[in-house]
């Protein structure tokens, strides 16, 4: 065998295990409590991840990592909704049908995250459940 070959052999292996590792990464975190599909908006891009609810903090982890930390925290008392709409025509390729689009409000920055229709109503529960603010 020339060395190139084992080299490509290598690589392939090495890119398998990581996609196999995504994927269980990906099926064990929606399998844990709190956790639900979710989507960013950053820029004209919708990336996809995981949510998970974690006392007053909405974590969201990118579908497509290995890390073990969150990319975004959301912090209960810091989330203004702004408002919620359906997908447009431009975002039907990028989201599934039924998405709901919630533009947020979080530290100063406009942020949209789409959920799933029962995920969005668990998101504003869990902002409704938060204590008064002073």
């Amino acid at each position: 065998m020339h060395i190139v070959d084992l080299i490509v052999v290598c690589a392939a292996v090495v890119l398998v295990v990581l996609f196999a590792f995504t994927l269980a990464r990906q099926r064990h975190m929606l399998r844990m409590r709190g956790a639900v599909p979710v989507a960013v908006q950053r820029g004209h891009r919708w990336l996809y991840g995981i949510g998970r609810y974690q006392g007053g903090e909405l974590r969201w982890y990118r579908a497509l990592g290995v890390g073990t930390r969150p990319s975004r925290v959301l912090r209960r008392g810091e989330v203004k909704v702004i408002g919620h709409r359906g997908r447009t025509q431009a975002e039907s390729s990028s989201l599934p049908k039924g998405a709901v689009i919630v533009e947020c409000r979080v530290d100063g920055e406009t942020l949209s995250v789409a959920f799933g229709d029962s995920a969005f109503t668990g998101f504003v529960s869990w902002l409704e459940s938060s204590a008064p603010m002073t």
